[in-house]
């Protein structure tokens, strides 16, 4: 018997059952060796072991910022003179538990104190949200705050102060009357589990028996760092760009309208300028636009093809970028102006993205976009088509379908999707088609490019790559989440 469950049977033998701290502390055991001992005596008999979970809880920092006063304290302190009107109170959030709790009346659209409002107001009464956050941080122990408190802590996690979090193990070991049988057959001492420097030294080792060892035994899990599952996927896709030939460029996250917008022919009214759509910045509200001959060719480009009024203010307007297609656009002028001779040239992007859009299951404020463009002489949409469905089955992604679509930038255009059983809609992958040639003029390439776009986020959605249930998901960063996720499938 190993000295571990020679140590557990003789503790348990006088309590008769335990639960796994108390074990710990009685026998002076790590957890991981009274719980390898445990399962091991388990699997003989000799001890029965109930499954439990336990609860412990995490407070976050907005809830370290409550621990002194909550916001409807706050707000009841400033009504103590007298009314006030409901328009004038900007913490929505304040307001809300304040009348919750009962502290305040609205008649009007004003707002006045209640009797239990003044004596919130006057710090006579416990408010048992403050109590509880506060025993939180001193070190209580969980239970006895829910003891005291009941709903309050649940109340906390609502608000988002506290994180409830439950582990699942053993909530209590009980010694059978095997177990008993083999305590008294066995000596505790019999036989050594672990070579010591002295025993090698002495050479007691040799006339000491040596236990097996139990590679099988359970012991606490253990979470090696890993990637997060995004740049993990963005060091597949790279790979699988570079494998087929491509470079890697990258450009400015803050661009101006110009690059991000007038280089690609979007006319200066069209909708995914507005405000709904895209993050203008206040500081700084506008940036230069340095390159003096470029800024005049859209701008004859623009007069041209859309005839109507076009403003260096709006191009100059600093913008947080839409799509990466603004560093495809920087390139096909560097091309230009590298006189490059060694054609077809071929480039990737990956990098952040903004639009300012309603958060769902597959759309997000913020995200990740891939872009890539051939630059070459006698380019047609079928190798933009053949291009795009050779990367997605390098993915796993066979079943591609495609269908025309519309960018300004782009004539032709196409757009690649693949069908989500999940949701019953079709989830698109990229679009794409062929630079116009007005765009090209504008750079001063003579050349004809192929480009497309997509959201790599939105990828992660199949479950040929990572099946995630939705995009937000991914960004909560979850340590729970992150450690136990599942791998990616490519």
């Amino acid at each position: 018997m190993h000295e571990y469950e020679a140590k557990l049977l003789g503790f348990l033998s006088k309590s008769g059952s335990a639960s796994l701290d108390q074990i710990v502390s009685g026998t002076g055991l790590g957890r991981d060796a009274v719980m390898w001992a445990a399962e091991s005596l388990s699997k003989r008999g000799a001890l029965q072991i109930s499954k439990g979970t336990s609860s412990t809880v995490e407070v976050r920092e907005e809830g370290k910022r409550y621990s002194k006063e909550f916001p409807e304290e706050s707000l009841v302190k400033k009504l103590k003179a007298g009314k006030e009107k409901i328009s004038n109170i900007k913490d929505q959030i304040a307001l809300g538990w304040a009348k919750k709790n009962g502290w305040i009346s609205i008649d009007k659209g004003t707002v006045s104190l209640t009797e239990e409002g003044k004596r919130a107001a006057s710090g006579s009464v416990e408010y048992p949200q403050r109590e509880a956050l506060a025993g939180l941080i001193s070190g209580i122990d969980y239970d006895k705050i829910l003891k005291k408190y009941k709903d309050v802590a649940g109340i906390l996690a609502k608000r988002g102060l506290i994180e409830l979090k439950e582990r699942s193990g053993m909530s209590s070991i009980s010694i059978t009357t095997v177990g008993k049988s083999l305590l008294s057959k066995e000596a505790a001492d019999r036989g050594t589990g672990m070579l010591t420097k002295e025993m090698i030294k002495s050479g007691d080792w040799k006339r000491k028996p040596l236990r097996p060892y139990d590679v099988n035994a359970p012991t606490e899990p253990s979470y090696p760092a890993r990637a997060h599952p995004i740049r993990e996927f963005i060091n597949v896709m790279r790979n699988r760009w570079l494998e087929m030939g491509f470079i890697e460029v990258a450009g400015p996250i803050i661009e101006t309208a110009f690059w991000n917008f007038d280089v690609l022919f979007s006319p200066q009214d069209h909708p995914t300028r507005e405000m709904q759509d895209t993050f203008f910045l206040s500081n700084p509200k506008e940036l230069t636009i340095e390159d003096i001959e470029t800024l005049n060719n859209v701008r004859e480009m623009h007069l041209t093809g859309w005839k109507e009024s076009w403003s260096e203010q709006i191009a100059k307007a600093a913008v947080l970028r839409t799509h990466t297609t603004s560093v495809s656009a920087r390139y096909m002028k560097k091309l230009a102006q590298a006189m490059q001779s060694n054609y077809p040239v071929k480039m990737f992007s990956i990098g952040p993205v903004f639009r300012n859009e309603s958060v769902d299951y597959k759309h997000l404020a913020e995200l990740r976009q891939y872009d890539g463009i051939i630059v070459g002489d006698n380019l047609t949409l079928a190798n933009l088509i053949y291009t795009l469905k050779s990367f997605y089955a390098k993915l796993g992604l066979e079943e591609v379908g495609m269908r025309p679509s519309y960018f300004p930038f782009t004539e032709p255009s196409v757009e690649f999707f693949y069908y989500d059983k999940e949701h019953d809609q079709t989830v698109e992958l990229c679009g794409g088609g062929i630079i116009r040639k007005e765009i090209t003029k504008a750079v001063g390439l003579n050349k004809t490019v192929l480009a497309w776009g997509g959201g790599l986020d939105r990828l992660m959605l199949h479950e040929k790559i990572f099946g995630v249930e939705n995009l937000p998901t991914l960004y909560k960063n979850e340590i729970s989440w992150l450690r136990t996720r599942k791998n990616l499938k490519v």
